[in-house]
């Protein structure tokens, strides 16, 4: 089974996680694990918090891949602050990382 059978192309065709879990039967982590998988090989799949769910962008919609690079870049750099200080409290407590 191929998780990109149910990810069209085009916001209009957008499916939610809930729709690929009683398409697919299969669980909500496995959709997100087959998704991540996917894009790791450079599928662009986007999905932009806005309901609509996730879909494969148009080669001319950079609007929403923008949208997309912007909201991964602000998690990421979310995500770093906060390793900064995880990883303060575990050198001064002699753990190294």
């Amino acid at each position: 089974m191929n998780i990109l059978d149910y990810i069209h192309e085009g916001k209009e065709d957008a499916i939610t996680r809930e729709e690929l879990r009683f398409l697919t039967e299969l669980s909500d982590r496995t959709i997100r694990e087959l998704i991540e998988q996917e894009r790791r090989n450079g599928v662009i799949i986007l999905n932009l918090q806005d309901g609509r769910g996730y879909y494969r962008p148009a080669p001319e919609d950079l609007v929403d891949i923008l949208k997309q690079y912007r909201q991964n870049d602000s998690r990421a750099k979310s995500i770093l602050v906060q390793q900064k200080y995880l990883r303060r409290i575990l050198k001064f407590a002699g753990v190294k990382v």
